[in-house]
Formats: structure tokens, sequence, C-alpha cells
């Protein structure tokens, strides 16, 4: 070390030095100056925990100036959950199943805030400030704690969800954001037997942002851009935005997954939000589908009544109980049945097929005739039910999931409006 070399006299001063104190080594200063050499107090941190490929990074860095970065700084503060943070940080499902480098202690930064999270609650703040505030408040947290378990618990859980290491596993925010909506499905301890189907909708969802993204300006689904901005940028309400929409996207992937996640999932997920929006897209796909098969057939495809004017202000209001789905129900078919016709000559996309059926089943007397038709009548309306529910019928389901069975039927119906084709020759009108 250069200071000691000089201090043994084996090192000298440069010219422009030696000038200025006029001693080359340091038996010849003067002794106010030696002095003052001796007594000078260095400030130094020691690196601890440190591998021989860290120490050299270290170095670079500091040789090239280099600041450190908000984990690393976060890795220094006295605490209890740093130092669970730190160990959780090693779990199998960081060195299995992430494809994300443990790179400036990425994976220490992740655990770090899906913690704090779960201490301070969705909304809390994930800035550097924010992290370190609750790590010092946290400092003789325990690792025998409710807390602390149920961190060991999402990791756990993902190393189930992810059989083999995920390529679309590579970026910090989005595993933090994965990690919450575990924990959210742990919190009710129904989480258990559904990892196959979880991995399949983090799968598409990733796709479908890939995807949404690709197509910019053109991009057809809000709340993957708005998804991704929260991605891209470091507001405090951020965790609280990605949550709502992967809790969205989760419940109409798959319906049933309202029972793991239990009312207040859904009410965290504010499904009102994405049903405005879907309610609103529709109208524009079905005003550009009319000016589309006008110029085909000389007139509108869906035609403009009384009811359908009326429909589309309703279409987009959340429902809230068995009552307002029925009557939402009524104006879908005015809609995507009635007002259609014969136009379609019987092409019925899915969707379309489905409200007809959903409405038999509430406006239709469907037990008269043979017994067994019945039955087979009854069995086939409940699975139509159960595929925008997860249950089998409306009359038993509990009012506040009324609005996942609207932004599924919704979605599909905005998918099977967008992809609608028709004959351009002559086709059946209703008479």
């Amino acid at each position: 070390m250069a200071i000691w070399e000089f201090r043994d006299n084996e090192l000298s001063l440069s010219g422009e030095s030696a000038r200025l104190h006029r001693a080359q080594y340091y038996k010849d200063l003067p002794e106010h100056i030696s002095d003052r050499f001796d007594d000078y107090e260095i400030e130094f941190d020691e690196i601890t925990e440190a591998d021989e490929r860290d120490l050299k990074e270290f170095f670079q860095r500091l040789q090239q100036g280099l600041p450190l970065t908000s984990s690393e700084k976060l890795n220094s503060v006295h605490s209890n959950l740093r130092d669970f943070a730190k160990r959780l940080a090693k779990h199998n499902f960081f060195r299995s199943k992430v494809a994300l480098n443990d790179k400036r202690y990425a994976h220490f930064d992740i655990v770090s805030k899906v913690a704090a999270i779960e201490i301070e609650g969705i909304d809390t703040g994930l800035r550097y400030d924010d992290l370190k505030t609750t790590f010092e408040s946290q400092a003789s947290f325990s690792t025998r704690s409710n807390v602390a378990q149920r961190l060991r618990l999402i990791f756990d859980y993902l190393d189930k969800v992810f059989p083999n290491r995920c390529d679309t596993l590579r970026n910090r925010t989005m595993i933090q954001s994965l990690a919450t909506l575990a924990g959210r499905l742990i919190t009710t301890g129904k989480h258990s037997g559904r990892e196959k189907d979880l991995c399949q909708f983090l799968t598409e969802f990733s796709e479908e942002l890939s995807r949404q993204m690709t197509l910019g300006q053109e991009a057809t689904d809000p709340d993957y851009i708005t998804f991704q901005k929260t991605v891209n940028s470091n507001v405090r309400r951020n965790a609280q935005i990605r949550n709502e929409i992967r809790l969205r996207k989760l419940l109409v992937f798959d319906p049933s997954f309202a029972d793991a996640l239990g009312a207040s999932g859904i009410v965290e997920s504010a499904m009102a939000r994405g049903i405005g929006d879907a309610g609103k897209r529709i109208q524009n796909l079905i005003s550009q589908k009319n000016e589309s098969y006008a110029r085909d057939h000389g007139e509108d495809l869906f035609k403009p009544t009384n009811k359908t004017t009326k429909a589309f202000s309703e279409i987009g209001k959340p429902i809230r109980g068995y009552t307002e789905y029925r009557e939402w129900l009524d104006n879908l078919y005015f809609i995507f049945r009635e007002s259609v016709g014969m136009r379609l000559d019987g092409a019925w996309p899915q969707s379309f097929a489905d409200i007809n059926l959903l409405r038999t089943a509430e406006r239709h007397d469907v037990d008269h005739g043979d017994a067994s038709k019945t039955r087979s009548k009854r069995k086939k309306l409940g699975s139509v039910f159960f595929k925008y529910s997860g249950n089998k019928t409306p009359a038993t389901l509990a009012p506040e999931r009324f609005a996942i069975v609207q932004a599924k039927l919704l979605a599909d119906l905005e998918e099977d409006t967008k992809n609608l084709k028709w004959a351009k020759g002559p086709v059946k009108t209703a008479t």
C-alpha cells in the first residue's frame, strides 16, 4: 500500500509535492508536517462475505468512480431484516428458476421490496429511502415472525410454480410483481394445487405484454401499457397498480381463482376500472365494424335501436349482484343478438352464442319437456356460466364475483368482435 511504503521511506513524493513540502521522503519532512501525516484519520469500508469476483468488481468500480446502487447501499443497513433478506435471496427459486443474474445484489433487491410490501402494505414506496426506513424500523425483525414465514412460503411456492428456469423471469420489477401476487394467494391458504394454472397465466401474461408493447400506438389493451409504464418508472403507487392489473388479468384468465383470492382479492383488483374501459372499447369496435359492413352491404351490421342505445350506456357499468346481472344480459342480447339479426348468416362467434345461452337460462323455462333433455340442457347452461364465473349457477354466486363474469365476458366479446368476418355477397335479413 502506497501510504505505508512512503511511511517506511521506500516511496518518494512526486517532484511537485517534494518542492511543496521541501522533502522527498517521510524522514525528511518538517516535524509539524510529519505529525499531521501521522495523525490523519482515513475512513474506509470493510467488505465482508464477498467472493473474488465481487472484489474485482468493487475494485473496477472504485477505479472508474461508479456510485453504489440502491440495493448495495441497502445491504449496508444494520438490521435483522437485512440479514433475513440476504439469506432469502439465496433461495433455490433465484438460483434455479430466474434468468436474472445476481449482479449488484439484484436478488436481494427483489426480496427487499417484496418484504417491504408484506410489512408496510401494497401502497408502500419502493425507493431506496423508503426501503431504508423500513429496514431501520425492522432492526429487530424476527425470523420466526408471521411475515418471515409468509416470505419463505412465497418463494417456496414460486419454486413449485416454475418447474424449470424461466426466460421471462429476467426483470427485477416483474419478479417482485409476481412474488406479491403469490403472496396474495398464500394469504388465503388456498394456493396449493394451483401451481400449473398460475404458471400458465404468468406465461400468457408475459407473452401478451410483449405483444402489446410491440404494437406500440396500435396496442389494444391499456392495462398492459399501464403495467409496462410502472415497470419503467419508480413512482410510489406503481406496485399497487401492477398488483391490480395482475389480479384483474388472473381472474379473467380463470375465474375460479376467485376462490383462492377471496372477496378482498376481487376488491383489490379494481375490476370496475377494467370493465368501464372494456365497454368503451367494444362500442368503438362496433362502430368500426358497422362502417366496414356498410361498405360491403350498404347497411349496419349492428342495427341501432332504442334498446341498443340504452344498452350501450349500461354494458360498461359494473354489476353488483344477481338482479343487475340479469338486466345486463338483456342489454348484451339486444346488442350482440337482436341487433345483428341474420346478417352473420348463423356464424355466431362463441361469446355471441354464450350470451344467448346465458340469457336463456335466466329468461326462459328450461325445465319443460323430456327429463333427460332437461338435465342435459341444464348441464350445458351451467357449464357456460362456469366458464365465466367458476360457479355453476348465478343465483348462488357471491355478489362481488359478478364483476368477474362481466369482465371475462366483455373480454371475449371484444376479441370476437375484433375478429368478426362476413361474406361479401348478399346475406339473409330478418323479417
